[in-house]
């Protein structure tokens, strides 16, 4: 075999190792979901007290409908708050209820919340609940119509340096690697970021606002609670969440229907 074509077959094999590395290196944790994924569905869980309105206009869980990042440890309650009267309002907090009776606020950082999804999974199967991140209800399977656009429009541009990388010496690999999960982290935080509902909120007379609660996964959430004031009143706003029955548990296990009879101990 001559030099020149044991040059082209290294040339060939680098090419083809290079791009199998590639793909396995680039961690998961930070990639937009699969561009055929489903659009969300509305739920449209509507309460009122006056003068606040609230609306669950859809959830977005692990790998769900609507999704746009990859296996993301939380669920997302996407949400429209409305001031039916003519003075400003605030809400002031949030927090959902999970089939414990135990108060779940809404995280404000990604990653951070991802870590407490985990721990309160493993918290989950040690006390015998039958934990699934990938089960959500029926609601979320046969509701009408969509919400927002096509999911995975998100880091293209990353994914186009990755697919271009496939010939590289091993160094400039590693570099390669590491800059494309560092951009895909920024660019999944500035999404999270843009689609908070950013608590404290004050809504002026006639004001509404849609966003999003992040919040760690939790199966059969009971109800979602928003605490609000308007001048010297404060009050609670309930949103009842039983359309969400079987999210995150195996619907046929005993544990999944049945809320024990107390909650989890409290986090460390």
């Amino acid at each position: 075999m001559t030099a020149a074509a044991l040059r082209r077959l290294r040339v060939l094999f680098a090419a083809g190792s290079g791009s199998v590395l590639l793909a396995a290196c680039l961690t998961t944790e930070y990639q937009a979901a699969d561009r055929h994924t489903p659009p969300a569905v509305p739920l449209n869980i509507e309460t009122v007290q006056a003068p606040l309105a609230a609306s669950l206009r859809t959830l977005i869980v692990y790998n769900g409908p609507g999704s746009w990042k990859r296996e993301a440890l939380w669920d997302e309650y996407v949400l429209t708050v409305r001031n039916q009267g003519d003075a400003a309002l605030t809400v002031t907090a949030a927090s959902l209820i999970d089939y414990a009776g135990a108060h779940r606020t809404p995280g404000d950082d990604p990653w951070k919340l991802e870590k407490e999804s985990q721990t309160l999974e493993q918290r989950y199967l040690r006390e015998g609940i039958s934990f699934a991140r990938s089960e959500i209800p029926d609601a979320l399977v046969f509701g009408a119509g969509a919400v927002g656009g096509a999911a995975g429009t998100l880091f293209s541009a990353v994914s186009a340096t990755a697919s271009s990388a496939s010939v590289v010496g091993l160094p400039v690999y590693y570099i390669v690697v590491f800059g494309v999960n560092r951009q895909n982290k920024a660019t999944a935080a500035a999404e999270f970021a843009r689609r908070r509902l950013v608590l404290p909120l004050t809504l002026l007379g006639g004001e509404s606002r849609t966003g999003s609660l992040f919040l760690p996964m939790a199966p059969n959430p009971q109800s979602l609670e928003l605490d609000w004031t308007a001048g010297d009143l404060a009050s609670s706003m309930t949103l009842p969440l039983a359309l969400l029955h079987g999210l995150h548990a195996l619907q046929h296990t005993p544990q999944a229907a049945q809320a024990p009879a107390q909650p989890l101990p409290p986090r460390l």
